[in-house]
């Protein structure tokens, strides 16, 4: 048996999922994915990043496991013949931001991205969106990084933009499984633990280790997010400039 936390979601949906197979996605030393009703779920090792679909484990390896068929059964999955048992639960939604952290940084958090023509007032628009979704390769393509940290950030500071939701949510088909997963929970509130901390560190001493932590993140993932995040709080900052005493 394998021991692991989870994001209270992910529980209730492995709880609400009917038994059988299901598809894997991915697989290696880092991380299995499978399909489970359209959305994707991870079971990770103690060194894969943290997504907010993920089954966290202590496994250092998960390679021996990587070709073994997955079902669900009884609201767990299980590998092969090792079934994989939740004993903690994670709350990994965004808290609000602090007021000193509504204006982006004067750096901005972002960083050159080859290919991606973004607004510089960081107010995006579903011609945006469109652009963005599946945009790169791998299983998280940097555009669906941006757009994650631009959401998460947006619902961070109470201000979602629901024109810019609707239309990642009618394009989240582009993009692959799991990057689709991730932006759903991005419209939630839900994210990375070093975006989460980044957030939580704006304005203060400790915000550049967490900005270097986030860029640590993948190959690019990290700096995708931190890029989004930025143009979100530029979005505040340039609405607060032109409708004083407001968030929208």
């Amino acid at each position: 048996m394998i021991t692991v936390a989870a994001p209270t979601r992910v529980w209730q949906r492995l709880r609400a999922a009917p038994d059988g197979p299901r598809e894997v996605v991915h697989a290696g030393a880092a991380a299995l994915y499978v399909d489970l009703d359209g959305d994707v779920v991870g079971l990770l090792s103690a060194t894969a990043t943290r997504v907010p679909c993920g089954l966290w484990s202590r496994q250092p390896d998960l390679t021996d496991l990587a070709r073994r068929e997955v079902r669900v059964s009884g609201g767990r999955l299980v590998v092969g013949d090792v079934p994989v048992r939740i004993s903690r639960l994670a709350d990994v939604r965004v808290a609000p931001l602090a007021p000193r952290s509504r204006l982006a940084p004067d750096d901005g958090g972002s960083r050159p991205l080859p290919d991606l023509d973004l607004p510089a007032d960081g107010r995006l628009s579903p011609a945006d969106v469109a652009r963005l979704v599946g945009h790169g390769p791998g299983l998280t393509p940097l555009g669906d990084d941006v757009l994650a940290g631009w959401l998460v950030t947006r619902v961070a500071a109470g201000a979602p933009d629901p024109t810019v939701a609707d239309a990642v949510r009618r394009l989240r088909g582009r993009t692959t499984g799991l990057s689709g997963t991730l932006l759903d929970c991005a419209l939630r509130g839900e994210a990375l633990p070093e975006l989460r901390t980044w957030l939580t560190a704006l304005g203060t001493p400790a915000e550049p280790m967490a900005t270097e932590a986030l860029e640590r993140v993948g190959a690019t993932s990290g700096t995708g997010l931190l890029t989004g995040a930025a143009l979100a709080l530029r979005s505040l900052a340039a609405h607060h400039i032109d409708h004083p005493g407001r968030v929208a």
